[in-house]
């Protein structure tokens, strides 16, 4: 086509063409002005896809923050539930992994920005064990059931885990659960059952005192290679009874391997210790005499 055959078309009519932009651009205009663009944040709950029943993902953050933009009538209705915040681990079996945050939202929602946008963490296979449980009460000495729990959840952190703990400070009579391993780290991933322990008994305020440990040697077809236990152990308990205790025999539970355990407080009546109290042992068979 010639140059001057396309300028006459494109001229053909100009008023009516000229006059169509013109409308289209005070209708967009117009719209803008009735339905501003707005912003928005939101955190949501990172949830996890296309993973094994028998897996557990660990170190995953529990929410992600999600910036977005529509219209203000769009925008302000938003249900924050319709907005799904996701990552796939179909194909991931064991092992450390990286993925990108998927995003599902409602038709009109256009997403800005995903902090984070790409996670890191790794998948577990899921073990379960038992747990002691252990409730403290500030100024008081309390009794409680159950006496211990069920857990379930990466392998990793349940062979970490020692006790089921859990702090009574409103003197309610029941109180939340939190798994702990033996440096006083809470593993808030492993899923506790039951995951409250009710109060039954509660004392009025008694004294506390330290005192020595003494373990109680092995018997003698064993023969201890390393012992590692704490020198002294925090007692709390009438102060009558205390003031009569300078020192508090442990027994452990003696066999061949290398291993930590909890140690069996030879305690009098009305006198418990705080805390669960640990050795870690390295025991041989003891060689024949000759």
């Amino acid at each position: 086509m010639k140059p001057s055959e396309l300028l006459r078309r494109l001229l053909h009519n100009w008023p009516i063409k000229l006059a169509a932009v013109l409308t289209a651009l005070v209708l967009w205009y117009q719209l803008r002005e009735v339905e501003p663009v707005v912003e928005r944040s939101l955190e949501r709950p990172l949830e996890v896809v296309g993973l094994g029943e028998d897996r557990a993902v660990v170190g995953l953050p529990k929410t992600v923050t999600v910036r977005f933009r529509g219209t203000a009538r769009i925008v302000e209705n938003l249900n924050p539930s319709a907005v799904i915040v996701f990552i796939d681990l179909s194909g991931v079996n064991e092992g450390p992994f990286a993925a990108s945050v998927q995003v599902r939202a409602p038709s009109g929602v256009q997403i800005a920005e995903v902090v984070p946008a790409k996670v890191e963490a790794r998948v577990e296979r899921l073990g379960a064990g038992v747990l002691p449980v252990e409730v403290y009460a500030p100024g008081s000495v309390v009794t409680f059931e159950p006496d211990s729990v069920e857990m379930r959840g990466p392998a990793g952190l349940v062979e970490r885990a020692r006790a089921a703990v859990g702090v009574d400070l409103t003197a309610e009579g029941t109180v939340r659960l939190v798994a702990f391993d033996e440096a006083g780290t809470p593993l808030p991933e492993l899923t506790l059952d039951p995951d409250t322990a009710r109060i039954t008994f509660r004392s009025p305020t008694l004294a506390r005192k330290e005192v020595d440990l003494v373990l109680l040697p092995a018997p003698r077809d064993l023969h201890p290679v390393q012992v590692e236990a704490p020198p002294k152990v925090t007692l709390v308990g009438p102060p009558g009874v205390l003031g009569q205790i300078t020192a508090v025999q442990a027994q452990a539970e003696w066999r061949v391997g290398e291993y930590t355990a909890p140690l069996e407080l030879l305690l009098p009546p009305d006198v418990d210790a705080i805390g669960v109290v640990l050795a870690k042992l390295k025991v041989e068979p003891a060689k024949p005499l000759e």
